[in-house]
């Protein structure tokens, strides 16, 4: 149950202002940013559209049809004179006019069936929106922490850097007061080296962690941007070890990536109902008037006037008709297998996708709970690492310790930041995920 997972953390949001005077960028602000211009899920909503339409249409098709027609002749040689009903080799002029109508009572419900079908493929099309703006919102979030980390790994790296410059500015002293040798520089200056290529290797993955959030968001060229920095205290104490099958009975209701096939499974059912009702006996009803003009053109005989042809001809019928399939070269019967083998396959496609998600539920629990762990062991090491440090830097400043000793000392103070930082955004990122599973949104 939702409730059942207590998921607590204290947000402490910094404002941060990129260096062109705009605002930087929130998680949610990205995630809205997408919503709203993404290129592929405006195409999806079209999509939709498109279901939405296919709807109408067979809606549409329980109502009659209506149709006026007309048509006019000039006979020559043998026809028959519809005012004597006899045989004449006159020319003769005639024009008729005729409307009719036709409706469907019955055809084994297929046209109802068309149009639950035609339903719930609208109601698809809406959950392939939802599930398209879901998996682009689990890029941008896993961008997003991406980029945060490489920002701090980056930020850790230069103050590393600061730090060794301090040491070598200080041995620099030592050497030219003979207090320190020279071998001691060279071993410093080595690490300077070190710690400066750490540096710009950290500040290379930042520039590549915001172009690949920058590609995400489909930003206009040449626009500036730049993300809020995050300085996240979890809680993490407070964490119950969560559940995989109470996950599950609830993401297997309201995540859109099963409500899809759910949907396409029910709909391939209807139109499989169809197809065996357009292969049963089909009774309609049809209704007509007719009437027409006649002019025998004969010499000296002058027709009887337009109009009054017109109301003495007409004819009204009503009638019905009965259609009965006897052979279609097993045109139904093809439709009806291939009608079975969709549905089947939908069948398959949904118990497939259960399967796939429970094992991401599951995954994604274990992970959280292994975050959990790992965060407070690396919360733990940063601290005796720091000690450690600084133990080691107080030895090398009054020459107790070696610069192997410093440089040993301070390489493990550098990756206990770095993985507490990771441990701490993974830690986020899985409360995030277990979120999304539990309520089928990822905005904050």
């Amino acid at each position: 149950m939702r409730t059942g997972i207590l998921l607590t953390f204290i947000i402490i949001t910094c404002t941060g202002i990129v260096s062109s005077g705009q605002e930087a960028w929130t998680l949610q602000d990205c995630l809205d940013y997408a919503y709203e211009n993404n290129l592929s899920l405006k195409r999806q909503g079209i999509q939709s559209d498109q279901y939405k339409y296919a709807l109408g249409e067979s809606r549409a098709l329980l109502l009659p049809d209506l149709s006026l027609q007309s048509s006019g002749s000039l006979n020559f040689g043998r026809s028959v004179d519809p005012e004597t009903n006899t045989i004449t080799f006159n020319q003769n002029i005639s024009n008729y006019y005729y409307l009719g109508t036709g409706v469907t009572l019955f055809n084994g419900f297929a046209r109802l069936n068309r149009i639950a079908a035609a339903r719930y493929l609208y109601e698809m099309g809406m959950a392939l929106e939802e599930r398209e703006r879901d998996l682009l919102s689990m890029d941008i979030v896993n961008a997003y922490y991406n980029l945060l980390m490489a920002r701090g790994v980056a930020e850790t790296a230069s103050e590393q850097l600061e730090v060794t410059n301090q040491q070598q500015r200080r041995t620099e002293v030592l050497v030219n007061t003979g207090k320190e040798s020279r071998t001691t520089l060279l071993e410093i200056k080595g690490q300077v080296s070190s710690d400066r290529l750490l540096k710009t290797q950290a500040s290379n993955n930042v520039m590549l962690a915001l172009e690949e959030l920058k590609m995400l968001l489909q930003l206009e060229s040449g626009q500036d941007f730049d993300i809020m920095k995050d300085d996240q205290l979890l809680n993490v104490n407070s964490h119950e070890p969560v559940s995989a099958d109470s996950i599950f009975d609830v993401a297997r209701e309201i995540l859109p990536g099963i409500r899809v096939l759910e949907l396409q499974t029910i709909a391939r059912e209807k139109q499989l109902s169809a197809v065996r009702g357009e292969s049963s006996p089909a009774l309609g009803m049809y209704a007509g008037w007719r009437t027409g003009y006649y002019d025998a053109m004969a010499g000296g005989e002058d027709p009887a006037p337009f109009m009054e042809q017109l109301r003495n001809n007409t004819n009204q019928y009503v009638g019905v008709s009965l259609n009965i399939p006897i052979f279609d070269n097993w045109f139904h019967k093809r439709n009806i297998k291939r009608a079975k083998l969709d549905l089947d396959d939908s069948n398959l496609q949904l118990r497939q996708e259960y399967n796939t998600l429970y094992k991401e539920i599951s995954r994604a629990s274990l992970e959280l709970n292994a975050a959990r762990e790992e965060y407070l062991a690396a919360r733990d090491n940063l601290e005796y690492s720091n000690l450690v440090f600084e133990a080691v830097n107080k030895k090398f400043i009054t020459g107790l310790a070696n610069a192997t000793e410093y440089s040993e000392a301070k390489r493990q103070f550098f990756s206990a930041e770095v993985n507490l930082l990771r441990t701490q955004l993974q830690y986020n990122l899985k409360i995030i995920t277990i979120k999304y599973y539990l309520s089928g949104s990822w905005d904050n």
